[in-house]
């Protein structure tokens, strides 16, 4: 896909829904039915799926074989010979929340047609999808269908705009557009497709948030924990106008993303699928001495014997550190010290589960530290506990998007 383009009609995406890191050398296959599939290798079209439902496809010396067909390919697709949403595919065991505190594996269903190969010796699945179909699976992969509809359509409009602005491109390397997990954004297939987040797309279609005649890029993460971040803390030393921090609060100064502001609900019946229900507006979090040393051994290839100290050095309005200075003693008993430069990388330093955000304040007691820590995640753009809070409190999306991405106006760039 191009890079930030106005496209004038539904684009069809890639989305990698097995990626090589999983590690996977097999996946096994069901489809809604054996009449609307037809199965294409590098060498053959298989016109019919010869009365299978249920498929297995493995990597050999050979290449990838598909067993029921009794073929062996470099590549083997399975595509829709109908459009229904009737008619979908679904893998075992694909993996949601890589490397993050929710990881587990689930099975999905998809729309499209869905490529495999063997990539880095080990399998990459990739499913072709039309942009509004994938849609209407990710507003509620990433939190549930039981939020208000005014949050559905503004996490959808964030969704769809972040896509086609694709700045990131993090994946450009293995020729798909985004991957289907929190590194882009969540896409758990038909899982998590309700009539709400079908609604929510169609009531949204083709509509991007626009500044400067450009898509925005709209990032997003789950709570801000009262206060967004700016972007250029986060990611490159760039001034992004409408990523600024802002005050997450309602006229009352009561932060929106404080589960408070709905207390008789819970977050869990809010939040994703794959996701534990925590405390995210404000939490505390244990880490043990030796745990940060092998954690800085393994991933700075020091030599740490001893920690002495660790201290914020920079912080962005929304107090998530971004600067991290540790102090350590080698095994020679020299004092070092080593600055951590950005907040990803200080969460997953802290912890083997990574860290729910960088916004913590820091005490030291004794063979540990304690950190008391707010909100989840990278806290720029939409928050999307805070969208939750203000569509609970009868915001419209339009105000929900102008609120979190100020100075920017919603615009219909294509139809159906």
């Amino acid at each position: 896909m191009n890079l930030n383009y106005l496209p004038s009609k539904e684009p069809t995406i890639k989305v990698g829904i097995i990626l090589p890191v999983d590690k996977m050398s097999k996946v096994d296959i069901v489809l809604s039915d054996n009449d609307s599939f037809e199965i294409e290798t590098a060498e053959k079209l298989y016109p019919s799926c010869k009365n299978l439902k249920k498929l297995s496809i493995r990597i050999t010396e050979s290449g990838l074989k598909l067993d029921e067909l009794s073929c062996i390919s470099s590549k083997i697709s399975i595509k829709p010979i109908i459009s229904s949403e009737n008619t979908f595919i679904t893998l075992k065991n694909i993996m949601a929340g890589r490397g993050f505190h929710w990881q587990k594996k689930i099975d999905v269903k998809y729309w499209g047609k869905i490529d495999f190969i063997v990539k880095e010796k080990n399998l990459l699945a990739i499913n072709e999808v039309k942009l509004e179909d994938y849609l209407k699976c990710v507003a509620t992969s990433e939190m549930s269908q039981n939020c208000p509809s005014e949050f559905l359509i503004s996490q959808t409009i964030v969704a769809r705009s972040w896509i086609l602005a694709n700045i990131e491109q993090k994946h450009k390397e293995l020729n798909f557009d985004v991957c289907n997990d929190d590194c882009c954004q969540r896409y758990q297939g038909l899982n998590n497709c309700s009539a709400e987040s079908i609604e929510a797309a169609n009531s949204s279609y083709g509509k991007v948030l626009i500044y400067g005649n450009q898509i925005c890029d709209t990032r997003y993460s789950k709570s801000c924990g009262g206060i967004t971040e700016n972007f250029e803390n986060v990611w490159e030393n760039k001034r992004v106008p409408y990523l600024r921090s802002v005050k997450d609060c309602n006229h009352l100064n009561k932060d929106y993303c404080n589960p408070d502001l709905y207390p008789n609900s819970s977050i869990s019946d809010y939040i994703g699928s794959v996701d534990e229900d925590h405390e995210y507006y404000r939490w505390k979090f244990e880490v043990d001495n030796a745990y940060i040393i092998t954690s800085l051994n393994e991933k700075y290839k020091i030599d740490a014997t001893q920690l002495i100290d660790i201290k914020p050095i920079h912080k962005g309005p929304s107090g998530r550190i971004y600067q991290l200075d540790v102090m350590f003693r080698d095994k020679h008993g020299n004092e070092k010290r080593i600055v951590i430069n950005s907040e990803y990388k200080i969460r997953d330093l802290m912890s083997k589960s990574f860290l729910f955000s960088s916004a913590f304040s820091v005490k030291k007691d004794g063979e540990k530290f304690i950190l008391h820590g707010k909100g989840w995640g990278h806290g720029v753009g939409l928050c999307q506990i805070g969208a939750l809070g203000m569509s609970l409190s009868n915001k419209k999306s339009i105000q929900i998007l102008s609120h979190y991405f100020p100075e920017t106006e919603v615009k219909k760039i294509y139809s159906s």
